[in-house]
């Protein structure tokens, strides 16, 4: 009898223990993971009301540059000035990606906090996303 319940119990115990594992190993997301799994829109926004739609590969190749910016908490600047926008419209939520300054930006979702974050050591990405404006 001992024996058929630890022979019961040995492969539940490894089932759990791959759950446990591919859970903690699994790469972490970042937000724009969860926008390409929808259907969306990028676009930028210039200061002058000027837009211009772009490929959906920009928001892959903004993933790719975004393990490089350092997340610096609340942004605490001015968010009345105008700055320039990639805006990414996807199921009825609004973000965007302003550029601050030559190596900052902040970013908003409509449907979270009631805070900008601020990232810093942008620059490579900034550089990427301004070719995209006039």
């Amino acid at each position: 009898m001992k024996k058929k319940k630890i022979l019961l119990f040995i492969p539940l115990i490894v089932i759990i223990l791959i759950i446990f594992l591919s859970l903690t190993l699994t790469k972490p997301k970042n937000w724009i993971d969860n926008i390409l799994k929808n259907d969306y829109e990028i676009y930028t926004l210039e200061c002058d009301g000027t837009t211009n739609i772009l490929d959906k590969k920009v928001l892959v190749d903004i993933k790719n540059k975004w393990k490089d910016l350092s997340n610096n908490g609340p942004f605490l600047g001015n968010i009345n000035t105008c700055h320039k926008k990639i805006i990414i419209d996807y199921n009825n939520i609004v973000a965007d990606i302003e550029i601050v300054d030559d190596t900052s930006i902040i970013v908003k979702e409509n449907n979270s906090d009631d805070y900008y974050t601020y990232y810093t050591n942008a620059k490579e990405l900034i550089n990427y996303i301004n070719k995209y404006f006039k």
